[in-house]
């Protein structure tokens, strides 16, 4: 526009189209396709609940928590809850399978836990540790919504990363037998 029209050209927009009218959609169909995934993938339904929990619980913390930074915009908001979901489910199930595997040996569950948690931290931490550098690194695009899209999504990371050392663990000991 302001090749063709000079600099002193004013834009006006309304925030009101900025989304996809369909994007309820999109987040129930990126929310169903990842259950699917997960339901194929996973031994018991309730290994899906329970991941689906923990990733949840620190989806609504990092959405509430959103209120402290300055001005968060509608974008961010809108796609942050599923890629966070998607980005850091990885965490439970590397979890969970690790502590399938130490079961296996040994047949105390708190103990098992505890190995798994563990034998799973280097694998865990490096990969969330990436995750979140890569976000924070959108922090420094020219363009606003990239600082919003990076703290956001690293916060969001780094949140995921807390409910799966504090609150998978609980969960799985808690309800070991209807997995198994």
């Amino acid at each position: 526009i302001s090749g063709r029209y000079g600099d002193s050209v004013i834009v006006e927009t309304t925030s009101q189209n900025l989304l996809p009218d369909n994007m309820n959609f999109i987040i129930v169909a990126g929310v169903s396709i990842l259950t699917l995934i997960l339901v194929i993938m996973c031994s018991s339904i309730v290994e899906v609940i329970l991941f689906l929990v923990a990733i949840g619980i620190a989806v609504v913390i990092n959405i509430g928590t959103n209120a402290f930074l300055p001005g968060v915009s509608m974008v961010t908001n809108a796609i942050a809850a599923i890629l966070q979901l998607i980005l850091s489910m990885d965490y439970s199930i590397i979890l969970m399978n690790r502590y399938r595997q130490v079961k296996r040996n040994i047949s105390e569950k708190v103990e098992a836990m505890t190995c798994a948690l563990a034998d799973a931290t280097p694998t865990i931490l490096s990969s969330s540790l990436t995750t979140i550098l890569c976000m924070l690194m959108l922090a420094f695009m020219d363009f606003k919504i990239g600082l919003d899209m990076g703290l956001v999504l690293s916060k969001g990371v780094f949140l995921s990363l807390v409910s799966i050392y504090l609150l998978l663990p609980a969960l799985v000991l808690a309800f070991d037998r209807a997995i198994e």
